[in-house]
């Protein structure tokens, strides 16, 4: 894990010949959850460079709990830390670390735990002074994971899409990916579920299928004489879709992407 030296040179407590403040000490616990938030904000803006990023940063709670002080040296000041950093988001949103959409977007397994709507992770963090200038300086590690999953489920559009409730299909529904492609569900007249997947490209051309098995929040078309299959995984209103097989269709055809309601 990179390992992130953040230098505080505005920050002066008890005057130049004071000691180094220790683990949870209020100003080091602001400073490193401030660092987080910096960290939460770049990662949205980079995603979305005209998101309302105080709107946005108004539904993220982030705090500093379980402050462990590992070690003390005694000879140069310097305290060793471990805390877990809490983050408590909007509901159905920490919950999505498990769920198939998200696993699609993050190949890399990102060290967090689900507890209700918040998300947790473990850092650690050193304070000591400089010998020469006695500035205070705080090391930390791991404090830009939440940033991370955050930016992610960002991405697929979480923080405005319902995600506890899944739609009734059977009324219609239409999803957009934003890659140029829609997908609309509905029911055919026998009463089963079918699909259609249109995209914004001369090349490719609408497809429309019936839905061949329903498995729980999954849909499945399977054509096995062609050796193609869709599925669709569903959280609330958003949609991953992914196919196997279909050899017959250009790449650049592919359905394959999250959609969501817009």
């Amino acid at each position: 894990m990179r390992l992130i030296i953040l230098v505080i040179t505005a920050l002066i407590i008890s005057g130049c010949g004071g000691k180094t403040p220790s683990c949870t000490d209020e100003t080091i616990v602001a400073q490193i959850t401030k660092y987080a938030d910096d960290a939460i904000a770049d990662g949205l803006l980079m995603n979305d460079p005209d998101i309302r990023i105080e709107q946005m940063m108004s539904q993220v709670r982030l705090t500093l709990a379980d402050i462990t002080t590992t070690e003390y040296n005694k000879g140069i000041d310097k305290h060793s830390c471990s805390a877990n950093m809490r983050v408590t988001l909007p509901a159905g949103v920490a919950a999505l670390v498990k769920h198939r959409v998200f696993q699609s977007l993050s190949p890399a397994n990102l060290d967090v735990d689900v507890q209700g709507n918040d998300i947790v992770t473990p850092i650690t963090y050193t304070t000591y002074r400089s010998e020469k200038e006695n500035q205070l300086i705080v090391r930390a590690e791991n404090e830009k994971i939440p940033a991370k999953y955050i930016q992610r489920v960002h991405k697929i559009g979480a923080f405005d899409s319902e995600l506890r409730a899944l739609p009734d299909l059977r009324l219609g529904l239409t999803l957009y990916s934003m890659r140029g492609k829609n997908v609309l569900i509905e029911p055919a007249e026998d009463g089963s579920l079918q699909f259609r997947i249109n995209f914004q490209s001369a090349i490719c051309r609408p497809w429309m299928q019936t839905i061949t098995e329903e498995r729980g929040d999954t849909l499945i078309y399977d054509n096995r004489e062609v050796g193609c299959s869709v599925s669709f995984s569903r959280l609330g209103e958003i949609m991953l879709v992914e196919h196997d097989g279909c050899g017959l269709m250009a790449k650049s055809c592919y359905p394959d992407g999250v959609y969501r309601k817009q």
